[in-house]
């Protein structure tokens, strides 16, 4: 697998289908088959119940717009918001509405399983965090070394796994850690300066390793951008050789 990743989302077609009866249409970004990271984007037609399910990976669910409502009232979502996931962690089913559009973002290739699956249920991740929040519910704070540059921090900082939105003026340098597990950064608002690459909402960056990425340079009417970062999370599960494996990789080639 490559250390970097660039997706230009405006550059992906789209296509329509089903899963479970659940109807969307879906572009696929990043496929995994090199052992590298798997994106997709989701647009759910308005559905009261999407069915529960888990991915075999670790996974930062975007909401860019719509609404996501999980059960028993535990969570109502409205873009922009995250929501987040080890490995074989099982949730649903939810409700989608209102011009739903999401990025699903793995690590690595996860597949898909739905929680009607007896085999699955004897493979959930007992000790699983689960995570979920909406941006409007952080506020903005000042962000160091950029002048008038602010951010949000959507994740609490000792949780793990990191989400951070980040608002800086144009052609402003935003540099980040490296990222041992993995880390997507996705532009909300504006554009942003990748490898000599202008790319817009919701085109992305995935890096990965010791050796800390190239800072991103906002164009010239800034940028919002989401950072979300893997923890060693991102290391467990994936697609394997076992019957579990083959069957949430073969459900995720039927639902893309």
């Amino acid at each position: 697998m490559r250390n970097t990743y660039i997706v230009d989302s405006a550059r992906a077609p789209w296509k329509r289908g089903s899963s479970e009866g659940i109807a969307y249409a879906c572009q696929v970004l990043l496929t995994g088959e090199d052992g590298g990271p798997e994106a997709l984007r989701f647009r759910f037609d308005d559905c009261p119940s999407v069915y529960g399910h888990m991915h075999l990976t670790a996974q930062f669910q975007l909401l860019l717009n719509g609404a996501m409502d999980f059960p028993r009232g535990v969570k109502h979502l409205e873009g922009l918001a995250i929501h987040y996931t080890d490995h074989n962690m099982p949730y649903g089913p939810f409700a989608v509405s209102g011009g739903h559009d999401m990025l699903v973002l793995h690590p690595k290739a996860g597949g898909i399983i739905p929680m009607s699956n007896l085999d699955a249920r004897r493979h959930i991740n007992l000790q699983g965090r689960i995570y979920a929040a909406l941006a409007s519910d952080f506020p903005w704070q000042p962000l160091p070394d950029v002048p008038s540059g602010t951010f949000k921090l959507l994740m609490p900082p000792d949780f793990g796994p990191a989400a951070v939105v980040v608002q800086a003026p144009a052609h402003a340098a935003l540099a980040m850690p490296a990222a041992e597990f993995g880390r997507y950064e996705v532009v909300l608002d504006g554009s942003v300066i990748m490898d000599g690459r202008e790319i817009a909402s919701p085109g992305f960056r995935y890096s990965r390793g010791e050796q800390a990425a190239e800072p991103l340079l906002t164009g010239g009417q800034g940028a919002t951008v989401a950072f979300l970062t893997f923890d060693r999370d991102a290391l467990a599960g994936g697609i394997g050789g076992d019957g579990l494996a083959a069957e949430a990789a073969a459900m995720m080639a039927r639902a893309i």
